[in-house]
């Protein structure tokens, strides 16, 4: 089933940085003030005035960061699927470049660029995560560290060891029964393995429940969208374990865990500025709704500077319940599991319908479903490129959806630039995950 290769091409140096990042991580969290990011992201922003364009549009003069901190225009994806050349330092090292292309479930697909050592710090982020919840990370060579697993016509699937886990092994797997030889292959398969850690989004782990794997990880991380609680309840009875929501973007990496005693997400990287911000970029007060930015972060080829996410919350500075003094977000509105069906009735993950429409130069897109299985779909053309034609588009979707889909489609120069940060939601559907 495998029909990729991947690695995650750390070095000898990149083992003793991850040590230092999880030390940092314990040391570090929570550093949240008042009136801006800490100092040391402040600095890590000030470093960077030179070499990235966009920092020195952006920036006001030196000295005067804190000061005028609310003041500094925000990023958002159009610079990412734009603009790409304005956010990486001109003086960048790129022989370790990677690139990683976003899912698409959030807007149309990014190219993000990325570096092997600072996506490996998912890991120690997911470890602390884990002991909150519990759970004591236990990994090393010989045994299956973590599953991630899917649910799409097509995907990329490998397997491959993590050398920050001690050579443990990894696999992407989907779950989808044409990527199988017979209908009880990834049953016994996955059994087989006996994960440690199984990671995944709604969907795939409503067919971990459908196919009935007997299988008992020590956790289940949700690492996409939003899972409803009643999903996550009958997850936590069947495998008896906890369900972990976990709130990350491509972009961002991970930014926080879901509350042990569900009071919101914990933010978790030490090295992440999180605001909540209004329509003009202005922080809100804590416990008052606002659009959640990032700053900071530790991808070298792409620094955030008061990046909107698209996703909204309150944020919470009290201490929680929980005993995690972490700064919390509560109320997040992000994005929520969402699934379309043919006009026979199958169903179709909308990572599939994003796979078929990224091939079109656009900066996002909005693609609706309706209770009478009627879609539409409207797209934002990238200025000065050719747009697609809306014959071309609907031809995509109809090699998803079906050639009978009953489907109407529109070039919109203008969508997103009537909601706030710019951003509109990509993918809606009037039908339920349990319909």
């Amino acid at each position: 089933c495998w029909n990729h290769v991947a690695g995650d091409r750390l070095e000898r140096d990149d083992i003793a940085a991850l040590d230092r990042f999880r030390e940092a991580l314990a040391a570090r969290r929570p550093a949240r003030s008042a009136g801006g990011p800490p100092d040391a992201i402040l600095e890590q922003i000030e470093s960077l005035r030179r070499s990235v364009p966009a920092f020195r549009d952006r920036l006001p003069p030196p000295g005067e960061l804190r000061s005028r901190w609310a003041g500094i225009p925000t990023m958002s994806r159009e610079d990412v699927a734009v603009r790409p050349q304005t956010l990486v330092p001109v003086d960048a090292d790129l022989g370790r470049l990677i690139v990683y292309r976003t899912a698409g479930t959030t807007g149309h697909a990014l190219l993000v660029p990325h570096h092997p050592r600072a996506a490996a710090c998912y890991q120690p982020l997911l470890e602390a995560a884990l002991r909150r919840h519990g759970v004591e990370p236990s990994f090393g060579p010989g045994r299956v560290a973590c599953l991630l697993l899917g649910a799409q016509r097509r995907t990329v699937t490998y397997p491959t060891v993590l050398a920050a886990w001690g050579g443990a092994g990894f696999a992407k797997l989907n779950l989808h029964p044409g990527e199988w030889p017979e209908p009880g292959s990834p049953r016994r398969y996955v059994a087989a393995m006996e994960p440690f850690l199984l990671t995944g989004d709604p969907i795939s782990f409503a067919e971990l429940l459908r196919l009935d794997i007997p299988v008992r990880p020590r956790a289940l991380v949700s690492t996409a969208v939003a899972m409803s609680a009643g999903l996550k309840r009958r997850l936590a009875g069947r495998f008896g374990c906890p369900v972990i929501d976990w709130y990350s973007l491509t972009e961002t990496g991970p930014i926080g865990y879901a509350c042990p005693r569900g009071e919101g997400y914990h933010v978790l990287p030490h090295d992440l500025h999180i605001e909540a911000i209004d329509a003009k970029g202005q922080p809100v007060p804590d416990r008052r709704r606002g659009e959640i930015a990032v700053t900071g972060g530790r991808n070298p080829y792409l620094p955030l500077l008061r990046y909107r996410t698209g996703d909204w919350g309150r944020l919470e500075a009290a201490r929680c319940p929980c005993g995690d003094p972490a700064v919390r977000i509560l109320d997040l509105e992000g994005r929520k599991p969402v699934l379309y069906r043919t006009p026979q009735g199958a169903v179709v993950n909308p990572v599939d319908l994003s796979r078929a429409l990224r091939a079109f130069p656009l900066v996002q897109h909005a693609f609706t479903q309706r209770a009478d299985l009627s879609c539409e779909l409207v797209v934002r053309p990238i200025p000065g490129v050719p747009p697609p034609a809306p014959a071309t588009l609907a031809n995509a979707v109809r090699s998803i959806l079906g050639g009978d889909i009953r489907l109407e489609v529109r070039l919109d120069p203008a969508l997103g630039d009537r909601t706030a940060g710019g951003k509109v939601e990509p993918y809606r559907s009037e039908l339920l995950l349990e319909d």
